[in-house]
């Protein structure tokens, strides 16, 4: 009896220990569930606000831990018409076209070129800057030359070139979302971003 009589207390330890741990994990199944529906609905008022062309959704971060931040982290599909519509509206440039080509974007823009109408393409970058994507014009493809953005504008005198080398800022104007990273991709633009969730 003497050899029983301490296995009993250690049993009665090891199952409430076993309680807890399972009671906290069952909460945080249900927390986890309860604020992923949360973070789906701020997203989606906050997706109401972006243009047509723009995808949004959560991304795999643990919504406790979005919580804990109070930020929930997205993840935004752009494609490469809402680009068009953006570059289009920034630069005056109503037939310029951003397509992807090879994992990065390049915008068709008719230049007048010695006299004749020309489609060049300007390979175009993207980076996450002070909250905003930003697109920015850096090298010109035209008769199997390549060449500086700013050189040719300055050259033929096109201010709208010069405009999509100081770059081209998405989302435009005051927006809750702040874009964190920023790649091209086959599709258009994957944006990562975060929106305050409070």
């Amino acid at each position: 009896m003497t050899e029983s009589t301490p296995r009993r207390p250690r049993r009665r330890w090891i199952i409430a220990v076993a309680s807890v741990v399972g009671g906290l994990l069952v909460l945080g199944v249900v927390g986890e569930v309860v604020l992923r529906g949360v973070i789906d609905d701020r997203i989606e008022n906050t997706a109401s606000n972006l243009p047509p062309g723009v995808s949004v959704a959560r991304d795999d971060t643990p919504a406790l831990w979005q919580l804990a931040t109070g930020q929930a982290t997205l993840r935004i599909g752009v494609t490469p018409e809402a680009l068009t519509n953006t570059a289009r509206a920034a630069t005056d440039l109503p037939e310029l076209e951003v397509t992807p080509q090879s994992g990065s974007l390049v915008a068709q823009v008719p230049l007048a070129v010695g006299g004749t109408e020309e489609t060049v393409d300007v390979l175009l970058s993207v980076a996450a800057e002070g909250g905003r994507a930003v697109l920015r014009a850096d090298t010109v493809r035209f008769a199997g030359l390549s060449l500086p953005v700013a050189a040719l504008a300055d050259q033929l005198g096109i201010t709208q070139l010069d405009q999509l080398a100081d770059g081209v800022t998405f989302p435009e104007g005051e927006s809750q979302v702040a874009i964190s990273s920023a790649q091209a991709t086959e599709d258009g633009l994957e944006l990562g971003a975060e929106v305050a969730m409070w």
